[in-house]
């Protein structure tokens, strides 16, 4: 179908005599915008933040969401968009209502919604409510754009995540096209998606490793793909500690232990802020608390993969688990006594690093660095060398009194 050419002859498309520009494939330039029935638009599947919500129908349901006729399919993702904020679109839709539609979305000649499903939602949702017909006012594209899923993912990354002034998307669902797009699918090159979002290669990269840590945690939880579940446990804070922690661990099979002991203390959740908690299994490397750590970890995880069960975790699973307190105390007990033994060990190395910089600090005053300074400074100096002398002799004191 060509929204423009059939829905122009039909009078189900309507210029409005507006532009906006656009920039496409790094060119800009300026697109008319169009009134639209929102009976010929449909939800971009491609959307990263869709794709969580399709991963939750497809679990809940036992289906295909993707499988369904149009209105059905756009019904559902427009209950999922509600859901998923409800106080902001409820004054987006007030808004809309009081002033009509102040910002045009973008669509693509097949009538794919590429930028504005919130104000789309509010507009189908008014409709209803006033029993007429919903017009969506965008800038149409049309090329061969719809028939492309890269050039869509593309075009779609650059609208969202690259323009300025967008709604931040949920670190989650950009985790979930990452991988989708760039690890699963191969769809875009992270060169690309680093071009069409204006992040660097260093950023692209440590965001393709927290995605593929995040399906490993889903796997993990016997559910692959399942990111409903990765974004409602809102994993991506503990995942971007997990590229540093591993760093500290020399070996693959200390690394693997450590990565199932952090998605277990995920899952469980002993502490509030899971993202500082995960973030001290890295201090715990290489001390003399890694080895009772370890057991201490290991025993506890065997009790949560005995309570997880076979089958999938759900976030009700979840529930019920964070719940039990004989688990979370065991996971607190865990890295409770790690992180004792580390401070201690801290506190007890201290004495020795301090007097060790003091004296290569001490070291690095020549005697000729002296000929330079005035009296004064001279004087100043003496003073300070004769306070630390006087230190240093109350130290050894303290330290003879001991031995």
């Amino acid at each position: 179908m060509s929204l423009l050419e059939e829905g122009i002859a039909t009078g189900n498309v309507l210029p409005t005599g507006r532009k906006e520009k656009h920039s496409i494939d790094n060119v800009t330039r300026d697109f008319d915008i169009y009134r639209i029935k929102c009976d010929l638009l449909f939800y971009n599947d491609q959307n990263d933040r869709i794709a969580t919500w399709v991963s939750e129908y497809n679990a809940a349901q036992d289906a295909d969401l993707l499988a369904l006729g149009r209105e059905e399919y756009n019904g559902a993702i427009e209950g999922f968009i509600v859901e998923s904020n409800p106080g902001a679109l409820k004054k987006t839709e007030k808004s809309i209502a009081l002033r009509g539609q102040l910002r045009p979305g973008i669509v693509l000649n097949d009538g794919r919604v590429i930028d504005g499903n919130r104000r789309l939602t509010c507009i189908r949702r008014l409709a209803r409510q006033n029993n007429e017909a919903g017009w969506f006012e965008a800038a149409v594209i049309d090329d061969a754009t719809g028939s492309d899923p890269k050039r869509i993912k593309l075009l779609e990354l650059a609208i969202q995540i690259g323009e300025e002034e967008k709604v931040a998307y949920d670190p989650v669902d950009r985790l979930v096209g990452v991988y989708r797009d760039v690890v699963k699918n191969h769809l875009i090159t992270p060169a690309e998606y680093g071009t069409a979002t204006g992040m660097t290669e260093a950023e692209v990269k440590k965001l393709v490793d927290r995605a593929q840590f995040m399906e490993e945690f889903l796997e993990f939880c016997q559910a692959p793909e399942q990111y409903h579940l990765a974004r409602a446990l809102k994993v991506d804070g503990p995942l971007g500690e997990f590229g540093r922690v591993l760093k500290k661990y020399g070996n693959k099979r200390d690394q693997q232990f450590v990565k199932r002991a952090m998605f277990s203390n995920m899952v469980v959740q002993p502490e509030g802020d899971i993202t500082r908690y995960v973030r001290d299994f890295g201090n715990v490397a290489g001390t003399p608390a890694e080895a009772d750590f370890k057991a201490a970890e290991q025993q506890a995880m065997s009790e949560l993969l005995e309570k997880m069960g076979p089958g999938p975790l759900t976030r009700e699973k979840v529930s019920e688990l964070r719940a039990d307190r004989d688990l979370v105390d065991s996971f607190s007990r865990a890295g409770d006594r790690a992180r004792e033994v580390v401070r201690r060990s801290k506190l007890m190395d201290t004495p020795a690093k301090k007097s060790a910089e003091c004296l290569s600090d001490l070291n690095k005053i020549l005697p000729e660095m002296l000929d330079v300074l005035n009296a004064t400074e001279l004087s100043k100096v003496r003073a300070n060398l004769v306070a630390v002398r006087n230190k240093a002799d109350e130290l050894i004191g303290e330290i003879d009194d001991r031995s």
